[in-house]
């Protein structure tokens, strides 16, 4: 079942993303998301790693030539223009962090596709939008922080056009959280504005659910999850009163918080899901 802590809401997770935006995009190349390592030891940083993610998920979407797509939990960007500079789309992002659309935006003019890449300021649970009108949708690592995963498939369904491709990668529980874990957890989720998470399980029927054929979903979580935790924990480590200030934790304590949610991590045995699904025609 997907377990949740309803009372982090979309203003808290706004409020986490204007605050740690910038800090998470240098430790990652301007990424807002997890790095790929197929090969564990080839020693690629967390920035060449998240690129290679982002390529994988980009692959997820098969022909979308003069296609239109909405990218949503856009995070910095980067992504959206990555994915529009590799084919002739159309892309919309959505955040609820205004940070991020400035962020976004300024980076999508730099990088010379303005014109067909933009970003605005919303909840993915109530999207404003019309009914099927997106040829396909992805959500990069941002479910987890939606309050109620179901009701935002239920609205990614509804903007897909029949015959509409949905991508997702999404951090998720391989097992429920122990008893004698749980407040541990609680606390590490309000502390990274989490208020869901998904068991990988419960997946399949989320996605039947909002109306929606699933069509793959693996597992992926050995080669991205644990190095990209110890990739964010160098970085943290070389700013930590950065971080420590971002968090709003006392840099004295925030060595012993960082150690502590690393081994709730351990503790909450997580998987990363990819999965591509479909509107029926």
């Amino acid at each position: 079942m997907t377990t949740a802590s309803q009372e982090i809401s979309p203003d808290h997770v706004a409020d986490y993303y204007n605050r740690l935006t910038d800090l998470f995009g240098e430790a990652a190349g301007g990424n807002l998301h997890f790095g790929y390592w197929p090969h564990p030891h080839d020693g690629s940083p967390l920035g060449v790693a998240a690129d290679r993610l982002t390529d994988h998920l980009i692959g997820k979407l098969g022909d979308i030539a003069g296609r239109r797509v909405l990218d949503v939990g856009c995070g910095s960007g980067k992504p959206a223009v990555r994915l529009a500079l590799s084919a002739p789309v159309e892309v919309v992002g959505v955040t609820v962090s205004p940070v991020q659309v400035e962020r976004a935006t300024a980076l999508a003019e730099r990088e010379g596709v303005a014109d067909r890449v933009r970003f605005v300021c919303a909840d993915a649970m109530t999207l404003p939008f019309p009914d099927a009108s997106f040829d396909a949708v992805w959500a990069l690592e941002c479910m987890f922080h939606m309050p109620s995963p179901a009701q935002v498939l239920g609205e990614i369904a509804r903007v897909l056009r029949p015959g509409g491709r949905l991508a997702v990668m999404d951090v998720v529980l391989r097992e429920p959280v122990a008893a004698r874990d749980h407040d541990a957890v609680q606390r590490g989720r309000s502390m990274f504005a989490v208020p869901a998470h998904i068991e990988l399980a419960e997946y399949p029927r989320l996605i039947l659910s909002a109306g929606l054929r699933l069509e793959e979903l693996a597992d992926l979580g050995d080669d991205i999850v644990r190095p990209s935790m110890e990739a964010l924990g160098h970085a943290v480590s070389a700013k930590p009163a950065d971080f420590a200030a971002a968090f709003g934790v006392d840099a004295e304590r925030f060595d012993t918080v960082v150690a502590e949610w690393a081994q709730i991590t351990v503790a909450m045995d997580l998987g990363y899901v990819i999965l591509t699904a479909k509107r029926p025609d």
